[in-house]
């Protein structure tokens, strides 16, 4: 039996997972609960645990802060992150630091929940299964001689280079530069393990990019038995993409701009842009530029940038304790009442009202 501890500070949040997880289902058992790092260490040091399901943003001490001392103190012990943050920085951070995989609070219904444990409850098997040299096994020949010093090497900055590399679009049409990057990914020798969770981060992002311009829907198998299947997975993800980026009326240069702008308008969700700032960037004309994203996106660039600015709002509203005026703020409205008008005219309730149903929502899931 797979003994796991649950650490967030929101108590709903903790009774939530423990009552409506299907724990017993993938020879689990939750033997505790702490709402922070410190309480979390207090009940590791009398109790034994085998799998650490934390929340990131925490009081007294964070998950980040709890991740470290438990990968020097507890080395052998699974971990897996609770967070409402997508955002890859988060992701490659608890990746470092050894968990087997993260899940956004965004993404939890029921639904799901078989799927998330079942994918946990696998990982987990093929860590135990693993040793070193059979895990130099999914690497070729040429390489097997230096995955454990490798694989101990692998720093902050080598994450942040693949982010930087596979979150651009110049890998999708570049042939060099796709094989470039598979190279430099293929050369960290990741385990199997952390590799697929580096992959899940990226296809969330890829997702997040393609899927609102092209409807792309990426997704990954459960598990590669080598690394010729993981290259094989890119190079059909890849080719999917080159087809729904496909655009009879507009050069693969004018897509690459839209996909571009896209991702800049994602990122830069709380600062104050605009379509001529955006246009300017990705190196085209205001009038031209938006005519391009309203026929290859479907909307209106403003449409899309409100959609966006919305959907976060949503999240924060249902997953933080932050103000009103401050979650406006990170989605890009400096005005709170122009906000909170705004919000009420894309979904039909104030932001307090949304925040109360989401709440109670919460609590009854709970019962």
């Amino acid at each position: 039996m797979i003994k796991v501890l649950i650490v967030d500070d929101d108590k709903l949040v903790r009774k939530g997972l423990i009552s409506a997880m299907p724990w017993n289902r993938f020879d689990m058992e939750v033997v505790g609960e702490a709402s922070n790092g410190e309480k979390a260490l207090e009940f590791l040091a009398a109790n034994a645990v085998d799998l650490l399901l934390t929340d990131l943003a925490m009081p007294v001490m964070s998950g980040i802060e709890l991740l470290k001392i438990v990968r020097k103190q507890y080395p052998h012990m699974h971990t897996v992150v609770l967070t409402f943050h997508q955002n890859f920085e988060y992701i490659q951070e608890v990746l470092r630091l050894g968990a087997i995989d993260y899940i956004a609070k965004v993404q939890l219904e029921k639904e799901i929940f078989d799927e998330v444990l079942g994918r946990i409850h696998k990982r987990i098997l093929e860590e135990q299964k693993q040793v070193p040299p059979a895990q130099a096994t999914f690497y070729d020949e040429e390489v097997q001689a230096g995955w454990i010093s490798a694989q101990l090497d692998v720093t902050e900055k080598d994450l942040s280079l693949v982010k930087e590399q596979w979150s651009g679009h110049e890998w999708i049409y570049q042939d060099q530069v796709f094989a470039s990057y598979r190279q430099d990914l293929k050369h960290l020798l990741l385990p199997p393990t952390k590799l697929m969770g580096l992959l899940y981060a990226l296809i969330d992002k890829w997702n997040l990019l393609f899927n609102r311009v092209h409807k792309v829907d990426i997704q990954l198998p459960d598990a590669f038995g080598n690394w010729r299947e993981v290259d094989e997975w890119f190079a059909q993800t890849r080719e999917l993409i080159r087809k729904a980026m496909e655009k009879p009326s507009f050069s693969q240069e004018v897509v690459a701009c839209i996909i571009k702008a896209v991702h800049i308008a994602q990122e830069d969700l709380g600062e104050q842009t605009t379509a001529s700032h955006i246009a300017k960037r990705v190196n085209m004309s205001r009038s031209y530029f938006s005519q391009c994203f309203k026929e290859i996106v479907g909307i209106s660039f403003s449409e899309h940038l409100r959609h966006n600015r919305m959907e976060k709002a949503k999240e924060l509203l249902h997953y933080t304790n932050q103000t009103i005026a401050l979650i406006a703020e990170q989605v890009g409205y400096m005005d709170e009442k122009y906000f909170s008008r705004t919000f009420r005219e894309q979904t039909g309730q104030l932001p307090s009202e949304y925040r109360q149903k989401a709440t109670m929502g919460r609590e009854m899931s709970d019962n």
